[in-house]
C-alpha cells in the first residue's frame, strides 16, 4: 500500500510541476532572459504559494492531488502551517543542494511513510474515496 501512496504522489507531483511549475519557468525565463536567481527561484515561490492556496482552498488537494485521489490532513487547519509545510518544497528546487533534499525527502518515505515536507507540515497525505 506504501508503494501504491508513492506512486500516486509521484503522479500528482508531476502532474502539479507540469501544470504550474513548468509554465511559469518558461514564462519567468522569458520576461527575464538572464540566467539569475530570479528566473530559478520564482517559479519555485509560486509553485509553493499556488501549493499553499491550493491546499487550504480545495479541501487538502492541489490539481495533482485532486486526479491522484490524494488529499493532505494536517494537524491545525492552519494557513500559516500548510504554509511551513509548502515552503519546505523550495528546498528541492535550490541549484546543487536540491536533488540531496530530494534524496533526503525519499529516505524518509521509506522510513516513516512521510517526505521532509510532510515531516516538518506535521500533515499526513491520504487516499480519498
Amino acid at each position: 500500500m506504501k508503494k501504491l501512496l508513492f506512486i500516486q504522489r509521484i503522479l500528482a507531483a508531476l502532474i502539479d510541476l507540469i501544470s504550474v511549475y513548468v509554465p511559469f519557468l518558461i514564462l519567468v525565463n522569458v520576461m527575464f532572459a538572464d540566467s539569475s536567481a530570479l528566473t530559478n527561484l520564482l517559479p519555485a515561490v509560486i509553485f509553493v504559494v499556488y501549493n499553499s492556496v491550493a491546499v487550504n482552498s480545495f479541501g487538502g488537494q492541489t490539481l495533482g492531488k485532486h486526479f491522484a485521489k490524494l488529499t493532505v490532513k494536517k494537524s491545525s487547519l492552519n494557513l500559516m502551517t500548510e504554509s511551513v509545510r509548502e515552503a519546505v518544497k523550495i528546498l528541492y528546487f535550490l541549484p546543487f543542494v536540491g536533488g540531496v533534499f530530494i534524496l533526503v525527502s525519499c529516505f524518509i518515505y521509506v522510513r516513516k511513510g512521510q517526505f521532509l515536507h510532510d515531516v516538518i507540515g506535521c500533515s499526513e497525505v491520504v487516499v480519498h474515496g
